[in-house]
């Protein structure tokens, strides 16, 4: 099988530092934990909110993937969705999510917060602890709409989780419907409306996984944090490993670790 791959890095990423007065926040100060001037830096991978570009509005069903770094004690005021498939992935920090089903909670690194929005659900994201919160939303198209709303979360701090996506692929999303990627999808703790799968890894220095890729499918790699190189096509396996001399890398299917 063909493969063919486009690099992204990660200066080509559109950044929006939008008025911390459009999502609640008061206006911006100074904090000794934020080194960022705005409350919020988010880089887009697809057109989003104000960036408009026709030829990067998505990649297969992955509509969105933005790249959050949010400072301590603000965030997202309520706001609705509908008809989409929302799964944030939390890399630094911790996220509270609360919406109008009635659900509130806060996870920490490596746990995901999913939702089903289907025929509309109101919800908040928050940053209550005083370090800065750094998470990747995704929005998926579902595979069909109005759907019941739903909400859920997988806990990523737990000993189990952690040595399950340690110099390995733990997967954290796949098909509600029917199998999908390597595991089927009751395997998964995220289960999503749509043909997708997502997999999580954090590699020591030295470390290699593989990926089997099947015919007629596509994969979006994002380098979290460090340096990945990714070679070694066998077929229809690729092998994603963190590149010598350089700190572990984490890999999931984001752009370097960086600061705020």
């Amino acid at each position: 099988m063909v493969l063919t791959s486009l690099h992204i890095p990660e200066a080509q990423l559109y950044v929006s530092e939008p008025s911390p007065q459009m999502f609640g926040n008061s206006a911006n100060e100074k904090d000794p934990l934020w080194t960022n001037t705005n409350w919020l830096k988010s880089r887009f991978h697809f057109s989003f909110a104000e960036y408009r570009n026709p030829k990067n509005t998505q990649f297969g069903v992955l509509r969105v993937m933005n790249d959050d770094l949010v400072q301590g004690n603000r965030g997202f005021g309520t706001h609705p969705h509908r008809d989409v498939e929302i799964v944030t992935y939390i890399v630094e920090g911790e996220l509270t999510h609360a919406d109008s089903t009635g659900t509130r909670e806060t996870l920490g690194r490596g746990s995901v917060q999913y939702m089903t929005a289907g025929t509309g659900i109101r919800h908040s994201e928050h940053n209550l602890q005083d370090c800065p919160l750094r998470f990747v939303q995704i929005w998926i198209t579902p595979a069909s709409y109005g759907l019941e709303p739903t909400y859920g979360g997988f806990d990523g701090t737990t000993v189990e989780a952690q040595a399950g996506r340690r110099n390995a692929l733990a997967q954290l999303v796949g098909d509600r419907r029917r199998p999908s990627g390597v595991r089927s999808a009751c395997e998964a703790p995220v289960r999503v409306s749509q043909d997708c799968a997502m997999f999580v890894s954090e590699l020591d220095a030295g470390a290699a996984v593989e990926f089997p890729l099947r015919s007629g499918r596509q994969a979006y790699l994002l380098c979290l944090e460090g340096t990945l190189s990714a070679g070694g096509v066998s077929g229809a396996e690729l092998t994603f490993a963190p590149a010598p001399g350089r700190c572990p890398a984490s890999c999931r299917c984001g752009s370097a670790r960086r600061c705020p």
